[in-house]
């Protein structure tokens, strides 16, 4: 299975000069924390720069990208070949694709499932989820609040 886990603001902003534009959430963090223990982590070159510790730990780190460079603990993946390199590693246990949004897009027709944790308020954010596309690909199978945070579950229609 292939899923992405995200957090977004109420208008499905998930960024902001190439950072998150939220504060520090430690209910967000740990509950991206717990579903991505151990597993494979996928993310663009931006979304990689933006990590304040690189690798994450206990995960295998893929990095989609044309440029960036090969480090330890770390799979860099050229955009042409990623979406059969993904379908190999499913088969050997869970991915998760992190970000960017331009990832999430052009991934859409791989990802079996979409986590949000939704982050109250708006951010003035600058990049954004194509929430017109979600909503046409997926349903929304289930919602909770954890904390700070509400976490809805899409799954492919």
């Amino acid at each position: 299975m292939i899923r992405a886990i995200l957090a977004c603001d109420d208008e499905w902003g998930i960024g902001k000069n190439g950072d998150l534009p939220w504060s520090h959430n430690p209910a967000d963090l740990r509950w991206f924390k717990q579903c991505t223990d151990g597993d494979v982590v996928v993310m663009g070159r931006n979304t990689w720069d933006s990590l304040p510790v690189k690798p994450l730990p206990k995960r295998k780190n893929l990095v989609v990208s044309q440029t960036a460079q090969p480090q330890p603990n770390v799979e860099v993946v050229k955009p042409d070949i990623f979406k059969s390199r993904l379908h190999i590693l499913a088969e050997e246990m869970p991915v998760w694709i992190i970000g960017g949004a331009h990832l999430i897009e052009t991934s859409l027709d791989i990802i079996d499932e979409i986590w949000l944790s939704q982050i109250e308020g708006t951010y003035d954010c600058d990049t954004f989820l194509p929430r017109t596309a979600i909503e046409l690909t997926f349903d929304l199978v289930s919602s909770r609040r954890d904390g700070d945070v509400y976490i809805d579950k899409w799954r492919k229609i």
